[in-house]
């Protein structure tokens, strides 16, 4: 049973691992992003600068500034979509972390437990013998 829950330990921390490079991904999934919005965001103003310091040159700006508003509104989607997602992974690591706790504080107390017979054992055994060693002793 002990060699079973350690194998259980072992692919915990597996799991575990593997919902840590899922994590990683989505992050970084998440900064990109986030620079995304930062570029669209200094691109956008630019633009607005220029158009207004050159208004002969722009045609209409209002499609430009639409289109933005697209892109923008597709990248925050995005950036909300990748978020929730880092936090349901967090959630199932906690999870993990908590079941894979549980094993090791079964695994202990099981460790502790077999000590404690053997300590008994080794007690009544040295009990046994002291108390031979004596009626031995008391009968010569």
């Amino acid at each position: 049973m002990n060699k079973s829950l350690k194998t259980l330990t072992r692919i915990k921390k597996f799991d575990i691992d593997e919902q840590r490079k899922l994590l990683a991904e989505q992050q970084e999934a998440e900064e990109q992003t986030i620079e995304e919005l930062r570029l669209l965001n200094e691109k956008f103003e630019a633009e607005k600068i220029f158009a207004t310091e050159n208004p002969s040159l722009c045609g209409d700006f209002g499609l430009y500034t639409k289109r933005y508003l697209k892109i923008r509104a597709a990248l925050e989607i995005k950036l909300n979509n990748i978020r929730q997602r880092i936090e349901e992974i967090r959630d199932i690591i906690a999870d993990m972390f908590k079941e894979q706790k549980t094993y090791e504080i079964i695994d202990e107390n099981r460790t502790k437990q077999e000590e404690k017979e053997l300590t008994e054992k080794e007690q009544k055994l040295l009990d046994e013998i002291g108390t031979n060693t004596y009626i031995k002793h008391h009968k010569q």
